[in-house]
Parts: C-alpha cells; sequence; structure tokens
C-alpha cells in the first residue's frame, strides 16, 4: 500500500504481510491507516463518496500539512493486489466541477499489470472518460460514462471483456473492516437475525447469528471453521457451547454455561462477551475473505480473552491476510511470539506519520 494525503498520512509506504500488527501512541495515525484501506474498498464497491462524506467531505480528509510542509490538495492510493496494481488520486471539487460539495473528485484512476519491471496499463480514466483493454488487447473508450466521485472500478463491471478488472473489483469488494460492534440494548447483534446462509459476518456484525450458524452446519474440511469455532469458545469460556435459538424464521445466539440449566441468549450477555462472538464470526467464516482489518479488537475485551483471541487470528491467518491495529501490547507481544508477524510501530515525524516495521529479527526500518 501506498498512501499520501490522508489525514495524519502525508507519505507512507507499507508492505503487508500475511499478518501485520499495527501500533503506536495516541494520535500516531493507526486509525488513518486502518481507513485508507478502507477507502480502497469503497473504491471497489462504489461506496467511495459516501464513504468521504461520513468523514466530513474531502476537506476534512486531506492532510493539513506543518509548518515546514505545504498541505496537501489530493489524496492518493495505491494497492498491489498480487499481479496487479490499483491507484486512485482524489481531489476537492472546484466551484465550476459537477460535484456536490463533500464529493471527492476522482481525477485519476488506474489499473495495471505487474510484470516485472514493466507495469503496462489495462485501464486508465481521467475525469469521467475510461480507456480500457479488450480481450484482444486493444484499447476501447468509454467517454463520459461517470460521475466525477464514481469510481471506474465500480462502474467497469464485465467478466467477458474485462475479466482482470472484475476478478479485482471483487477481491476488494471481499475484504472485511471490523471496526466496532453496537452492543447497546437496541443493537442488531442482541435479537432474532433472518436465518439464511452468511458465508462472511458482515462490518458491523448484523448478520452475527447467521454466520455462526452457517459456518457450523456447512463447515467443512476445507476451512475447519467448526473446530475453530469450539477451540475458540472453548479458550475464552471452558465448558461452554454455542447455540441458537429459532423461531418464526429467524435466529438468536445463545451460549450454554457450564453450571446452568438453561443457555444464555444474546440479550443477556455482556459487551465483551458478544463482541468476542463477533471476532468469533469474523475469523472463523465459512468462507474466509481474502483479506480482513481489526482495528482494536481488544476493545471490551477482559483480559482473559486476549490470548484466546490472539489463537483465533493466528489460526485465521491459514486462509486469509489480517491486519491488527491494536492499543495492547499484549496481543501484540503474543502475536509477533507465537506467529510470523510483521510489526509495524505508527508515530508522528515532523507532524506526520512514520512507520518503523519490525519482524523476523530484524531491525526496524522507516517509512514514511
Amino acid at each position: 500500500m501506498e498512501i499520501g494525503g490522508y489525514r495524519s498520512i502525508c507519505s507512507l509506504t507499507l508492505e503487508l504481510g500475511d499478518l501485520t500488527v499495527v501500533t503506536g501512541g495516541n494520535g500516531a495515525g493507526k486509525t488513518n491507516l486502518y481507513r485508507s484501506l478502507a477507502l480502497v474498498h469503497a473504491a471497489a464497491t462504489g461506496t467511495l463518496a459516501q464513504a468521504i462524506a461520513e468523514e466530513g467531505g474531502m476537506r476534512s480528509v486531506l492532510w493539513a500539512g506543518s509548518d515546514r510542509v505545504e498541505a496537501s490538495r489530493e489524496i492518493t492510493l495505491t494497492a498491489d493486489l498480487d499481479e496487479l496494481r490499483y491507484a486512485l488520486r482524489l481531489g476537492v471539487p472546484g466551484p465550476k466541477d459537477p460535484a456536490l460539495a463533500l464529493d471527492p473528485m476522482v481525477r485519476e484512476e488506474s489499473v495495471a499489470a505487474r510484470l516485472g519491471d514493466r507495469a503496462p496499463l489495462m485501464m486508465h480514466r481521467k475525469g469521467p472518460n475510461i480507456t480500457a483493454r479488450g480481450p484482444d488487447g486493444k484499447w476501447q473508450p468509454y467517454p463520459n460514462i461517470l460521475l466525477m466521485a464514481e469510481t471506474a472500478l465500480s462502474r467497469l463491471r464485465d467478466p467477458r471483456q474485462f475479466p482482470e478488472l472484475d476478478a479485482l473489483q471483487q477481491r476488494f469488494a471481499a475484504w472485511r473492516f471490523h471496526h466496532s460492534f453496537r452492543t447497546d440494548e437496541d443493537s442488531p447483534l442482541r435479537w432474532p437475525q433472518v436465518a439464511v446462509c452468511s458465508p462472511m459476518l458482515e462490518s458491523d456484525g448484523r448478520n452475527l447469528a447467521a454466520t455462526l450458524a452457517t459456518a457450523l452446519h456447512l463447515g467443512d474440511t476445507a476451512t475447519a471453521t467448526r473446530p475453530d469455532i469450539a477451540r475458540a469458545i472453548d479458550s475464552a469460556f471452558p465448558g461452554a457451547r454455542l447455540d441458537f435459538v429459532e423461531a418464526a424464521g429467524r435466529y438468536a445466539v445463545a451460549l450454554h454455561m457450564p453450571g446452568f440449566k438453561r443457555a444464555f441468549s444474546a440479550h443477556e450477555m455482556s459487551d465483551g462477551t458478544l463482541r468476542y462472538l463477533c471476532l468469533t464470526a469474523a475469523l472463523c467464516s465459512y468462507r474466509p475473505p481474502p483479506f480482513i482489518a481489526l482495528n482494536e479488537p481488544e476493545a471490551s475485551l477482559h483480559s482473559d480473552l486476549i490470548e484466546p483471541l490472539a489463537d483465533m487470528i493466528l489460526r485465521a491467518t491459514r486462509f486469509t491476510q489480517i491486519v491488527v491495529v491494536t492499543h495492547s501490547m499484549r496481543l501484540a507481544d503474543l502475536l509477533e511470539s507465537r506467529g510470523r508477524a510483521k510489526r509495524i510501530a505508527l508515530e508522528k515525524s515532523g507532524g506526520a506519520t512514520a512507520s518503523s516495521v519490525y519482524g523476523s529479527n530484524n531491525a526496524a526500518e522507516m517509512s514514511g
């Protein structure tokens, strides 16, 4: 990932491992790194404008600069995924631009193949106009088909004409981001949910019961979801057993605890227990996402649950690339000592986020 001009990040280049652990003090830029990854997912799913508007619009998310460096007027994001590179450049709409006040202006967008030292373009977009290579390798123009806040990656969907672009879009769209799970009294997590197969947990966890039920009822040895869930529950709550209450086509998650005659349903659980079940669903789903980012997964968890959480994350890396952004040094130490985790420590340097990279007993390297 290469990130430029976003909030506290002036310029940052990161190579993510199978498991990457991001630490740093308050204000160092951990959440901004997490959000910048989420912007790539938003670009692929057609929700980029909404995501930036919810953060206050383009002017609110631009890097403000320091006394020594001019403030940024655009955001740049580049993501290398296997043999493809996706690049996006966003700007602030001007008074005559065809956009609303909070919209991002997609100034430039491209997808390139990574062939050794070469990176031939497969799709290029500037303004509202797109050109893309067809199956015969020839460029095809698609003029004036986009709004300035729309991305070509989300709109140019044709698996026959552009199979590589379609595959890239689907990979990015399958990424999952889990920042927090609502556990208040009115949270959908605490009440029965529609009982339909859910191969992956949604970001807000609203399909928790369906995701766990799908993994338990349909899980097979290919992903080993059943034993992984059983291990996650037993290590966190020894002797407990996950169960479901079904009524009128809806499922509610429940826990049978040793020493009690009845199961405890979701609306009776503590915040920490419910959040741990959400993390279990995210990391042990029937269809593992290609990429998961967890922002402060230790929030509201009792200290006894940190070790089971670390074990669950490490087991999930068999199928999924994971980034963990955490304040918990204990969680970070467990992930680094028990697995081949790359550890990135963020700090403010010259008014901007910089990183020190640790891993495999190498000396720290500064970036940004």
